[in-house]
């Protein structure tokens, strides 16, 4: 009987925990080893791409590009997932896994992953195939994620010059797939450290003699830089770039703010909450590296 009291406390103590989570929009791409121990549930509005193929009651459904049998298939020859069947329900990563069930501990550019989700109602176990390259096949939104920064670290480059002996450490140039709009470079010479902070954006006409840089933060508070503004043409129009000196007090703001975007010249780049996160933890990171 005592038992069973315990019991019915602690699943009122996790229902209660639940329903206090706060749900946001967070497509991590690439570092989806982040939602490891984050509650999903099925956002709002379109979301049909999402629900196409990747639902599965049993991992074996998953070895396919896309398999028939998914689950709370709409019926017919469709395959895509009924969403009356999703919505509501509040769903924890327990883990994630290749086709092969096996726990997936490093991202790879080849591997398909798979988020094991438990109803945290029903314990009902839903395999979902992740796609990390198109953000419309995340249904989802997510509790508030705790990033692990030692995952972000693993990820800043470090080089040494052969003939100077120069260290030149920079955050990835690469983001899901794109060049990073915003890439921090830290440059130690002759016992001397250097940051620089490189923007891009782009731009629909041709302006040779742009000054001028502005970073914006979610607090409303900004960094402005009298910088010159490079330009060059690119299949998107015209690639607006800039390198900023930084200060170690620009370095204390951008490691404790969210950039909420930036303006170089007069074309703005809105930064994606997501890869704010990330940045500020890439600044810790670079500070650190020696």
């Amino acid at each position: 009987m005592k038992k069973l009291s315990i019991l019915l406390i602690l699943t009122s103590i996790l229902t209660i925990n639940v329903k206090a989570q706060t749900f946001e929009a967070n497509f991590l791409g690439e570092d989806y080893l982040q939602y490891k121990g984050v509650y999903l549930k099925l956002k709002d509005g379109n979301y049909a791409s999402g629900l196409m193929g990747t639902f599965y009651s049993d991992l074996k459904y998953c070895q396919k590009v896309i398999d028939k049998n998914v689950l709370y298939s709409k019926g017919g020859s469709s395959y895509s997932s009924n969403e009356d069947s999703l919505i509501n329900r509040i769903f924890f990563v327990e883990t994630i896994v290749d086709k092969n069930g096996a726990t997936i501990e490093n991202s790879s550019y080849l591997t398909k992953p798979i988020l094991v989700l438990k109803d945290t109602l029903n314990k009902q176990i839903i395999y979902f195939k992740y796609d990390k390259n198109y953000k419309h096949k995340f249904p989802f939104l997510t509790s508030k994620i705790r990033l692990d920064k030692d995952a972000f670290c693993k990820k800043i480059k470090r080089k040494v010059d052969d003939f100077t002996d120069d260290i030149t450490i920079n955050s990835p140039l690469i983001d899901n797939r794109n060049i990073s709009s915003m890439i921090i470079y830290k440059t130690i010479s002759k016992g001397k450290v250097i940051y620089n902070l490189r923007l891009k954006t782009f731009g629909s006409t041709v302006i040779v003699d742009g000054t001028g840089a502005i970073i914006l933060f979610e607090d409303g508070t900004k960094i402005t830089k009298p910088v010159k503004i490079d330009v060059e043409a690119d299949t998107k129009g015209f690639e607006y770039s800039a390198f900023l000196p930084l200060t170690q007090n620009d370095l204390e703001i951008l490691s404790s703010k969210k950039v909420k975007k930036f303006r170089l010249y007069i074309y703005d780049e809105t930064v994606n909450p997501v890869f704010a996160a990330k940045f500020k933890i890439y600044i810790d990171c670079i500070q650190e590296t020696k």
